[in-house]
């Protein structure tokens, strides 16, 4: 065989050897943190409470602010707005 081709060999075998060494070690780091530093679930937030409900007379006052809002954001558009439900939160 050629030098060339015998050193390109020598090359892929060495790279390829490095490649899974490296790998190797990554893998046993991992594990190796896993063990040491064990996945904690996160402690679930406590039940936010639910706001009042709000009057239905209160949201019949707020349906022409907001139709009046969005005619002024939509533009000359706002022809067309119907507002068909509000449902507070």
């Amino acid at each position: 065989m050629s030098d060339i081709l015998l050193t390109s060999i020598t090359v892929s075998i060495i790279a390829i050897s490095v490649i899974f060494l490296v790998l190797t070690i990554l893998i046993y780091f991992i594990r190796a943190l896993v063990y040491l530093l064990p996945y904690e679930e996160p402690s679930k937030p406590a039940p936010r409470a639910q706001p009042a409900a709000v009057p239905l007379s209160q949201v019949d006052e707020h349906i022409p602010v907001i139709g009046a809002v969005m005619a002024s954001y939509l533009g000359p558009s706002a022809d067309k707005l119907q507002i068909v439900d509000i449902q507070p939160r």
